[in-house]
């Protein structure tokens, strides 16, 4: 079986507001390393596909940035979506793309703005994964982090019975998906044993096709007609886009299918989805801040601070997000920065 990779790498570059945006979301830019989110994670694909079977779906607004920072992949592996619909559509693209060239590949999906410490296990759990779907080929495998505190920002996934297991890995059975919680919620799942979702998947894409055949036949239908028509080109993905709801992977197919399993993981996965995140996965001085351009820090702790123009003073200050974007300065609690995606929508 071939294995191709998806790089889902759309998104409104809301959570980390004012430094990155429509035009720039967050897998475009360098977080503590010289290489972006969007070239990490490809990077660490090089051990499961070549350059010539990764498929990225973005937005056709920074269709080309992501095609200049990934030389190496076909133009036309790059899928622009003329609108987001959310990752079941996204998702639905790629896999009639590539079941055009492979109707028995398999699809290696991830997001690509997340950062993983360990990429030699990470490695070896998709390809612990990826093994089990010979015996498996039903299987849609999602990959569930091991929490180590309640976190709200987050789904979870209640693992069921083990269907198959070596010395290191073990694929369960999935018992329920469960909402982003409320603290309370949160603490009683990790008491319950369950795993993040952190939206990383692995199946075989003739299994995804008959699952939206059966879950989604509306967007399936719509599929069909895409499928047949892609050397039509971008009309016909318009008129795919134009009819198809957005709606997640997880609703459309993950929380209804009969045939969903998890691999628990612990691999230092962090979806950075907050600037309170930034704050814990970037070295901070001895103070407990982490600051990027031109900041000056007297007397004060705890704080994530970003530069872009203009410098930055912070005096006495505690447990604060001051980001200076190319427009707008951002100023917050840290333990308030992932408010920032609803207050981004009222702005808009």
């Amino acid at each position: 079986m071939q294995v191709y990779v998806v790089i889902m790498a759309g998104g409104k570059g809301e959570r980390l507001w004012p430094l990155s945006h429509e035009a720039r979301p967050k897998q475009l830019l360098c977080f503590g390393s010289d290489r972006s989110l969007l070239r990490a994670t490809f990077e660490r694909t090089v051990a499961l596909a070549s350059p010539e079977h990764v498929f990225v779906v973005t937005n056709e607004q920074i269709a080309e940035n992501v095609r200049m920072q990934l030389p190496e992949v076909p133009a036309g592996n790059i899928l622009a979506e003329p609108a987001g619909r959310n990752t079941a559509p996204c998702i639905a693209y790629a896999a009639a793309s590539i079941s055009m060239k492979d109707k028995d590949a398999v699809m290696a999906i991830f997001p690509s703005d997340q950062l993983i410490n360990d990429e030699d296990l990470f490695i070896r759990a998709v390809g612990f994964g990826i093994s089990t779907l010979n015996e498996h080929p039903e299987l849609l495998i999602t990959l569930g982090m091991i929490p180590d505190q309640p976190e709200t920002g987050y789904g979870y996934i209640a693992p069921g019975g083990i269907i198959v297991q070596d010395k290191v890995f073990a694929l369960h059975r999935v018992n329920r998906f469960h909402e982003k919680p409320q603290r309370n919620k949160a603490v009683e799942y990790l008491n319950q044993g369950c795993l993040w979702n952190a939206g990383m998947f692995l199946w075989r894409v003739d299994a995804i096709l008959d699952e939206f055949r059966s879950l989604m036949p509306g967007m399936y239908h719509d599929l069909v007609a895409l499928r047949t028509s892609l050397s039509a080109g971008k009309s016909a993905i318009n008129t795919f886009y134009d009819k198809v709801k957005p709606v997640s992977i997880d609703y459309g197919i993950m929380e209804k299918t009969r045939n969903a399993a998890t691999i628990p993981v612990d691999f230092g996965w962090n979806d950075i989805g907050s600037w309170d995140a930034i704050g814990n996965v970037l070295a901070a001085d001895n103070s407990g801040n982490v600051t990027d351009g031109d900041v000056i820090m007297e007397d004060s702790s705890g704080s994530v601070i970003f530069s872009t123009h203009k410098k930055i003073v912070a005096i006495g200050v505690e447990d604060l997000v001051v980001v200076e974007g190319d427009k707008e300065i951002l100023v917050c609690p840290r333990s308030r920065s992932q408010e920032l995606s609803a207050v981004m929508k009222r702005i808009k």
